[in-house]
């Protein structure tokens, strides 16, 4: 419903009520605009344009309009027409440098929003745009700047939390992406996509449970919401756990039938779970010629007398978790070397555990001692060929390492 206010505005400017100045133009477009349908304003702002051509607040209105319609070419140009008009003022910049952004011309915007902070260096909303358009055009330093300076002058704006921690997270800094995103979900508790953010955090530093337990409540807040399902499948898949990850994934696409990440991550689930090919059988021998050929050695074998020492202890997966378990908490605190401690005794109680392996070579991967992260990652990676965390992380553990001589 129109309220009576706003009606009358638009009966009084009505053509057939006699003539209309640019001013009563303007107004009833900025009376449409404001209940919804800025389309059908934009023919007022054009008259009130063509009425009064050197103001600039019809510009500035068609193109906000224009920008609602996501027509931002179409409103650059609104803006280039009230920046002509009002040289040195900062919103007809800012608000062209956010159309020249959603246009996908991030250098554009960069330069305007730079206008922006001359003018006015404490301008929040001018930081983030372009600390934005910064990220875009790969100025990693530059956007973490900006958002860094945005968030100084508006400490309660989770969603520039969000926007500096996936630039931390795209420069493998997983705890500065962490805090980031624990600050988020503390601003919007009930938010699924926040939740979703701080458990990829996470899964990144190793730290499973709890990135599982992130997702999961993603899932309950939003049991809609696509992404969720899919990033609890992908994380299951990780850890190993394929039947789970199929059902979360699969539940992804009943919300989303053209999701690609889980389609691709899916139909690697599926593949872990096909039968595998069974041993081929051993060859019989079928004839008593041949079994003696086979069982008699060539030269006399002297007998081997019982091993003194103890024959090897069998695994105890329940102390190895717990190892595991501990020794990534205490990476998770800095205490790298007492993290050491208990990784490496996790792989000598269960010596085939991947999971301690790659937490292991994460370890060392802090400490900077990438030659030894390399060696753990190969050794989990030959445990569990499928481990796309320790193929990561190994991949990070090469990049940092020193080069050798030629």
């Amino acid at each position: 419903m129109i309220g009576l206010a706003v009606f009358l505005s638009l009966l009084a400017a009505d053509p057939a009520a006699g003539p209309a100045t640019s001013r009563d133009h303007l107004q009833r477009a900025t009376e449409l605009v404001n209940i919804g349908r800025p389309a059908e304003a934009l023919p007022y702002f054009t008259q009130a344009i063509k009425l009064r051509l050197d103001n600039p607040e019809p510009w500035m209105g068609r193109g906000k309009a224009l920008v609602i319609l996501h027509r931002y070419r179409d409103a650059i140009e609104d803006f280039d027409q009230a920046v002509r008009l009002q040289p040195g003022v900062v919103e007809p910049l800012l608000e062209r440098g956010f159309a020249y952004g959603q246009a996908g011309d991030f250098r554009s915007a960069s330069e305007d929003l730079t206008r922006v902070l001359r003018i006015e260096p404490a301008n929040a909303p001018a930081l983030a745009l372009r600390g934005a358009a910064y990220a875009k055009l790969g100025l990693s330093a530059q956007a973490i700047e900006d958002f860094t300076r945005s968030l100084q002058l508006t400490p309660n704006d989770a969603q520039l939390y969000l926007a500096r921690a996936t630039i931390y997270a795209t420069q493998g800094q997983n705890r500065e992406a962490l805090n980031d995103r624990e600050e988020a979900v503390r601003l919007l508790p009930g938010s699924a996509e926040a939740l979703l953010a701080r458990g990829g955090s996470y899964h990144a530093l190793g730290m499973h449970t709890q990135g599982l337990a992130d997702r999961s409540e993603a899932i309950r807040l939003n049991p809609e919401l696509a992404e969720a399902w899919c990033a609890r499948g992908s994380a299951y898949f990780l850890l190993g756990e394929y039947q789970k990850a199929a059902q979360d994934l699969e539940h992804a696409l009943r919300l989303k039938p053209s999701y690609r990440e889980a389609s691709d991550v899916l139909a690697k689930a599926r593949q872990e779970l096909a039968p595998k090919p069974a041993p081929s059988a051993p060859v019989e021998l079928s004839s008593e010629a041949e079994v003696a050929e086979a069982v008699v050695p060539a030269a006399p074998v002297p007998p081997i007398a019982a091993p003194i020492i103890d024959t090897p202890r069998p695994a105890d997966p329940k102390a190895a978790a717990l190892h595991n378990q501990r020794g990534r908490e205490l990476m998770y605190q800095g205490h790298y070397r007492q993290a050491l401690d208990e990784l490496t005794a996790a792989i000598e109680t269960q010596p085939d555990l991947a999971l301690a392996y790659n937490a292991r070579g994460f370890t060392y991967y802090l400490m900077h001692d990438n030659l030894r992260a390399i060696a753990d990652f190969d050794e989990a990676l030959r445990l569990n060929p499928g481990y796309p965390n320790a193929r990561h992380n190994r991949d990070l553990a090469l990049v940092a390492a020193p080069k050798k001589a030629n």
